[in-house]
């Protein structure tokens, strides 16, 4: 029976992993993302960070199909994950934040270490908005499964965040540390639960071969459209410009959804090759919170970007902040004390 369940769920560790990867690689191009935009080198690096647009839409639905798919929830163990994910935000903050203060100087000059800590790492800003979906994920269950009991204490779970929230945001000259405390806090993360739906769906109802060669030729359509959208905003206003790259723009749902019902092939694998898959999904959350150190050593070290190629340039980068990643990950999860830091 556990190879069974095993086999089952190898398609959601190989979304997990090309999740990870595509996150990575999609960092080490903003590394080279800043050009003139009228060079047909900025036009590729266009595409590509369009494309990897997809990889968190996959991670909220990895979660979704796994926390939604199941026939009960746990709710005790659901609050105890909830505590861990906002511990683990404030623990890596904290890591990121000092190593910058004594080894990278990138992001530490601009304020007060505890207020950088209390805001978050950049990349930390996925860890509250999972949180925030996590305090509705009860109601949503409740609701799918048909457990009612289970809604009225997600109702209620769900009034925390939102009756805080809406009650101190509002309010003016509120205290530095306070203000800086709510910031990552957003209500409007809720709007991610539609991928922890999608997900879900996908998951229990998933795509003819038909439909997913459909959902292929529409993700291909749309990063082409918004690619050449974004190139002409970004022509028009003399430097580089993100502003189709939102998460929850089309071209990054339906890439998604595409890469996420592609993975259900990996149903088909090996024993091997399935287990596989689950050990390395094992090191995913190491490697996404890890891999920022190795970026600002480099862009501590005021490196050139612009002086070597790109062709060789960005697979070295990218390798460079994974491997390292990977293998401290590794080493952490052998350590008692530390392993759920990076699990």
């Amino acid at each position: 029976m556990r190879a069974v369940n095993a086999m089952r769920k190898a398609n959601l560790d190989l979304c997990r992993v090309l999740s990870c990867f595509t996150v990575v690689t999609a960092h080490a191009a903003q590394l080279f993302w800043d050009f003139n935009p009228a060079s047909p080198v900025w036009a590729v690096w266009n595409f590509l960070s369009l494309a990897y647009r997809c990889c968190v839409p996959l991670f909220f639905m990895i979660s979704g199909a796994l926390l939604l798919g199941r026939d009960t929830m746990d709710f005790g163990r659901h609050l105890r994950r909830i505590g861990r994910f906002a511990l683990l935000f404030y623990l890596w903050s904290a890591i990121c934040y000092g190593l910058d203060a004594l080894f990278f100087h990138v992001w530490s000059a601009e304020g007060d270490l505890v207020g950088l800590i209390l805001a978050g790492y950049y990349h930390e800003w996925f860890l509250p908005a999972l949180v925030m979906c996590y305090f509705a994920l009860p109601l949503l269950h409740g609701f799918l499964h048909g457990d009612m009991a289970l809604a009225r204490r997600g109702v209620l779970l769900l009034c925390v965040p939102v009756v805080l929230l809406s009650t101190l945001e509002p309010l003016p000259q509120k205290p530095h540390l306070l203000a800086v405390f709510l910031a990552p806090w957003r209500l409007s993360d809720l709007r991610y639960l539609i991928y922890f739906l999608l997900g879900w769906l996908l998951e229990t109802r998933p795509l003819s071969r038909r439909g997913e060669r459909l959902l292929v030729l529409a993700a291909l359509a749309s990063l082409l459209a918004f690619a050449w959208l974004n190139r002409r905003y970004a022509l028009a206003a003399g430097h580089a410009v993100d502003v189709a790259y939102g998460f929850l723009m089309l071209p990054a749902a339906v890439c998604a959804a595409c890469v996420f019902s592609l993975c259900r092939r990996a149903l088909s694998l090996s024993p091997g090759t399935a287990g596989l898959l689950h050990e390395l999904s094992g090191y995913t959350l190491g490697i996404y919170l890890m891999h920022p150190i190795f970026m600002e050593i480099l862009r501590g070290s005021n490196f050139d970007f612009r002086a070597h190629s790109a062709l060789w340039l960005y697979p070295a980068c990218t390798l460079g902040f994974l491997l390292p990643s990977f293998a401290i990950t590794r080493v952490l999860k052998k350590l008692p004390v530390l392993r759920k830091l990076v699990s």
